[in-house]
């Protein structure tokens, strides 16, 4: 079963997979078990999913880069799927996209979180259904980075000479001639995983039978972000707030002209990246807000954080009281044993109840673990299975 990054990656570790992420570098994994990613969307998920929320606004059906329109595939004014139809179209080479699946789909939204907490990038999961020869989209690139997961099937990738490095905004984007010999062509077995940078020209089709794939997008912050950091900061100046002289001799209005450069060197100097990363990480809400009361775990039920961000933890003293602690935006005050809790989980996340309790011992015993336990419920930042 696929829970954590390092799972997703195996056989590949993580510090390789880090190597390849930072150079840049495309990355193809081959699944050694070609069922491991199926638990993540089984056809029964699927099944339930188009059943239940097929007509969502988050649900489209594509074809080389054009959404069939829903009244294609509907009637009574959108509100309900025409199936006669809808398979008709399935066998004629459209995908379904499901933008989002992490939102719906348990076992996707616990993944997504392990990978956020593991990347500290934003992450967004969206599925691939095709039961026909064809693609979803055209030649194209991405302004995230893509981790592709094959489940069920099989899909050819084709990739092109990149155009444009960096692309941070979809106005970037300009044809790709899809006539040239593509670079590299890669076939995705089921199980099988692979890494593309963001702005790689590419384009993925089915080649017989039918495919189910997910892509988890990596959000990562650019000098750009940073740039707009400091530029709500500037809005705090009363300085740069001034109008800018106009109807001035040249010297009032070569001095405000120094005076401006000078303050924004100065914002420049004072501002810091890793603060700037840092409050992204303590404002970054839980993957869980609905706050859970009722009952404890038992000792085999598998606990799981559902922060999506590492954040500072303090130190806690023996006898110590409860202690101030930031995550989503929000300062809380958590007993020292949740405090231990959440440091253990970081490491340690999904875990048993009974791995936790020997994890802590003997720092803490069960009726304090208990305590911690319905605390963190309380707050959401905790889930159990």
């Amino acid at each position: 079963m696929i829970a954590t990054l390092a799972d997703l990656l195996a056989p590949v570790s993580l510090s390789d997979f880090l190597e390849e992420f930072r150079g840049r570098k495309r990355l193809h994994i081959l699944a050694s078990d070609p069922t491991r990613a199926k638990t993540l969307l089984s056809w029964q998920d699927i099944d339930s999913l188009l059943s239940e929320h097929g007509l969502d606004e988050n649900v489209g059906i594509w074809r080389d880069s054009v959404l069939v329109p829903r009244q294609f595939y509907t009637s009574n004014g959108g509100k309900q799927l025409n199936v006669r139809v809808f398979h008709d179209l399935l066998a004629q080479g459209v995908s379904i996209v499901v933008d989002g699946i992490h939102r719906s789909i348990p076992q996707i939204s616990r993944l997504a979180v392990a990978v956020e907490r593991e990347m500290g990038l934003y992450t967004n999961v969206n599925a691939y259904l095709s039961f026909s020869k064809g693609g979803a989209f055209k030649p194209h690139w991405d302004i995230h980075d893509v981790l592709a997961v094959q489940v069920h099937g099989r899909k050819r990738w084709r990739f092109w000479k990149t155009v444009v490095p960096n692309p941070v905004q979809m106005a970037d984007t300009v044809p790709i001639d899809a006539s040239a010999a593509p670079d590299q062509e890669i076939e995705l077995a089921p199980g099988d995983v692979l890494f593309i940078p963001r702005g790689e020209p590419h384009a993925a089709a089915v080649s017989a039978g039918w495919s189910v794939h997910l892509t988890i997008g990596l959000v990562s912050q650019t000098g750009i972000d940073f740039f707009n950091y400091i530029h709500k900061k500037a809005y705090q100046d009363p300085l740069l707030r001034m109008n800018l002289p106009r109807k001035v001799s040249d010297e009032q209005s070569d001095a405000h002209e120094a005076a401006l450069k000078r303050r924004l060197h100065q914002l420049i100097d004072a501002a810091s990246m890793s603060q700037f990363l840092l409050e992204g990480d303590l404002s970054r809400s839980p993957a869980v807000q609905t706050r859970v009361s009722g009952a404890l775990p038992q000792i085999d039920h598998i606990l799981r954080l559902t922060l999506r961000r590492r954040v500072p933890l303090p130190d806690i003293a023996p006898g110590g009281g409860p202690q101030s602690v930031t995550i989503g935006g929000e300062a809380r005050r958590l007993c020292p044993t949740s405090i231990d809790v959440i440091n253990w989980l970081f490491d340690h996340d999904p875990a048993t109840l009974r791995a936790l309790h020997a994890g802590l011992a003997p720092r803490h015993g069960p009726d304090s673990i208990e305590i911690a336990l319905r605390e963190l419920l309380r707050h959401g930042f905790l889930v159990v299975n």
